[in-house]
């Protein structure tokens, strides 16, 4: 019996949980993971009987939670309090996040890197590797003991086996010690990191970098690794970001004010503000540079890069594997760029096939 208040007490949160569910409206996006969330799924006899509905609806009840927010952030101060260091995929070291990296694959590092080589066969043009690795890999002595990574070295060296491969890995590795070159809370490279990846490509380009203009600084940056796994008291970062004021930004052939979304500044994931985020087809264009074009394969490492690039060349126009329905190679053999620099972090190549199932390769 005197066990029955405590059960009767978690029986009415869960009947106010229910009850805050049904009554409260829906949200359609979560700030915090920085993704959609799962709707109410309409109800068929066919889902029913097959379990997908069930299964929909399961995932609808665990992302319409009420208060989830504050739920998964109690979740992770619990851990903390346990000792225990990993929550999901990202594991706490000090004050800095890591992603646990030992489900990365070799064999998408080689259908990637092969889909690049075809390209580079199938249109004439000269095709390079700008592989970001993570920040766990420049940072070793900051991730826990025994914790579960991959060697990304011998990631890049399987890339290396199919496509040129730009040595961005020891530039970092010489430059960790003056400046972080990475995010706490975020997978992404920081300012001073994109500053060595721009030195790295205009070494492969055969471009002299130019001076880097006066940064832009945003303090309150919580990222990727931080939404997974928000722990209280984390300190957050400083989005720093260097885009100069003579390239014009276009996206799916409509032209930005400027190379960053304002609004996105105001939120936490403050990454997504630059170049307004991840887009099909961008292209950036500056009117004072010489003649030429580059052509970008992309991801989100991209975005904090491509600026100090388009510097040197008249266009500049990027691809998202990711979002790209298109054939490729009809598309690269539109433009007169003799060079296609695939710009990517060395997770999006071991996790996924993005630029393997690209159209025409």
């Amino acid at each position: 019996m005197k066990k029955a208040p405590l059960f009767l007490s978690v029986i009415g949160l869960l009947i106010l949980l229910m009850i805050s569910q049904l009554v409260l409206p829906g949200r359609e996006i979560s700030k915090m993971e920085n993704r959609m969330l799962t709707q109410a799924p309409a109800f068929t006899a066919e889902g029913f009987v097959s379990g997908d509905w069930v299964d929909q609806l399961d995932q609808f009840s665990a992302d319409q939670l009420p208060l989830r927010d504050t739920f998964v952030a109690l979740h992770a101060a619990w851990q903390h309090v346990l000792g225990m260091r990993a929550g999901g995929d990202v594991i706490q070291g000090g004050d800095w996040l890591f992603e646990r990296s030992d489900g990365w694959s070799p064999r998408s590092v080689t259908l990637n890197a092969k889909a690049l080589a075809k390209l580079a066969q199938r249109t004439g043009k000269r095709v390079c590797l700008l592989a970001v690795p993570s920040s766990a890999c420049l940072y070793p002595e900051k991730v826990p003991a025994y914790a579960p990574m991959t060697d990304e070295q011998a990631l890049l060296d399987t890339a290396a086996e199919q496509i040129p491969v730009l040595p961005l890995l020891p530039a970092l590795q010489s430059a960790r010690e003056e400046h972080p070159l990475y995010y706490r809370t975020d997978h992404h490279w920081s300012g001073y990191g994109v500053q060595v990846g721009y030195t790295t490509a205009c070494a492969a380009l055969g471009l002299s970098p130019l001076p880097e203009e006066e940064p832009q600084q945003y303090p309150g940056f919580y990222g990727s690794y931080y939404a997974r796994h928000p722990l209280p008291g984390l300190p957050g970062d400083t989005l720093v970001f260097s885009f100069p004021e003579d390239v014009r930004l276009s996206i799916n052939g409509e032209e930005k004010e400027g190379l960053w979304d304002a609004d996105a500044l105001a939120g936490r994931d403050k990454y997504a503000a630059l170049l307004y985020g991840n887009h099909a087809v961008i292209e950036l264009t500056c009117d004072s540079a010489p003649e030429g074009t580059l052509i970008v394969i992309k991801d989100s490492y991209a975005n904090a890069l491509l600026p100090l690039l388009a510097r040197h060349y008249r266009h500049v126009v990027a691809v998202d594997a990711r979002d790209f329905t298109d054939n490729i190679v009809d598309f690269v053999q539109k433009y007169e760029g003799d060079t296609v620099l695939c710009v990517y972090g060395l997770y999006t190549l071991a996790t996924g096939y993005s630029i393997y199932r690209l159209e025409g390769l």
